[in-house]
């Protein structure tokens, strides 16, 4: 274990929590790891991917997620590919027939690929080692991000006869938590968490009123030229004004949302990665996996929608362990945008009812 993670990955000792996930799942345990954004859950599963005898089946919930992964795994090395909605059916084809040969170590899928006909029959096929669920609140219906196609996920585990499952997430409440033990019959001691504060992250919550929040955002932004920054706000369109607003006033910045082509998203992402634009202005669309260690600044211009949204938001700064710092432009205007959110994605007890009935 210690040697591959030396030889492999080139790290010469385990962050916290990365040596206890990684000893279950050699020892053929299930488990789990709740760690801070950016403190390597992946390495958790990575890992013993490559020490185990078969497929390792890694379900995530976002394209932008696997292929950053994709790509840092295929720098070490490491025969690793994924099964996404953008590909031909061949390129599909050939990924199936490397992991039937037994050539890739990890496989990486959406779960609504799971639904599909064709590629549960190959994995009745495949032998496999290791269900690895990423972002594995999804699966708790107290989860803030609850996808019901999670659920599913105990029944696949069975279906497909695989041995062990690793649960990562950066947010769980204690509810969550056993929420996810419970479906996957993790003992307590396999559930490893580290904690949730970050030394290096400095908070800031400012109340300004809603005139003043783009004069204070550019002055803000202003003082910290050139350092890799993320602006979040609420509504796509508040993205668009807002980035544009920004390179009016000397600080490039570029929008970045779901209504946008999937391509322009790559573009953008990649420019950020790269370090040829240093400022985003997102929805909550940007970030999640993002594996850029040196964004230095978070500023919510719009109230996060949950103190979930706000600790994932702001994990993204400081991975590399440098001070960073993270400023909420607090007021009340947004609050009835937010509201609209919460009561739109919460049914009414009447109708609850009418459907039971």
């Amino acid at each position: 274990m210690h040697s591959t993670l030396e030889q492999v990955f080139g790290y010469p000792q385990f962050r916290p929590g990365q040596e206890a996930a990684v000893s279950a799942v050699l020892a053929g345990r299930s488990a789990a790891a709740i760690f801070p954004t950016g403190s390597g859950k992946s390495l958790c599963y990575q890992l013993p991917a490559l020490l185990l005898p078969h497929l390792t089946l890694v379900v995530s919930p976002l394209l932008a997620l696997m292929q950053d992964q994709l790509a840092f795994l295929h720098r070490h090395g490491i025969a690793a590919a994924s099964i996404d909605s953008v590909q031909r059916r061949d390129e599909a084809s050939e990924v199936m027939a490397r992991a039937r040969s037994g050539e890739l170590k990890i496989l990486m899928i959406s779960v609504e690929r799971l639904k599909n006909e064709r590629f549960r029959n190959f994995l009745q096929q495949v032998p496999i080692s290791l269900l690895v669920v990423d972002e594995a609140h999804c699966i708790s219906e107290w989860g803030h991000n609850f996808r019901p196609d999670y659920l599913k996920l105990p029944d696949y585990q069975r279906q497909f006869d695989i041995p062990q499952v690793l649960l990562l997430t950066a947010t769980a409440t204690p509810k969550v938590i056993a929420d996810m033990q419970a479906k996957f019959a993790i003992a307590p001691d396999d559930v490893v968490t580290t904690g949730f504060y970050r030394p290096n992250l400095n908070l800031l919550v400012e109340p300004v009123r809603g005139a003043d929040k783009r004069r204070r955002l550019v002055q803000w932004l202003g003082e910290r030229a050139g350092q890799p920054s993320i602006v979040y706000v609420t509504l796509q369109r508040t993205a668009e004004q807002i980035a544009e607003h920004l390179s009016q006033h000397g600080i490039e910045a570029q929008a970045y949302h779901a209504g946008l082509p999937h391509e322009q998203r790559e573009a953008i992402q990649r420019r950020f990665m790269g370090g040829q634009c240093n400022c985003i202005v997102a929805t909550i669309a940007f970030g999640m996996g993002i594996d850029k260690s040196d964004i230095r600044n978070v500023a919510h211009f719009d109230l996060p929608k949950s103190i979930e949204n706000y600790s994932q938001e702001i994990g993204r700064a400081g991975r590399d362990g440098l001070p960073s710092d993270c400023l909420v432009l607090a007021n009340r205007d947004s609050l009835n945008v937010l509201e609209n959110f919460v009561y739109g994605d919460t049914p009414e007890l009447a109708g609850i009812r009418c459907v039971l009935d």
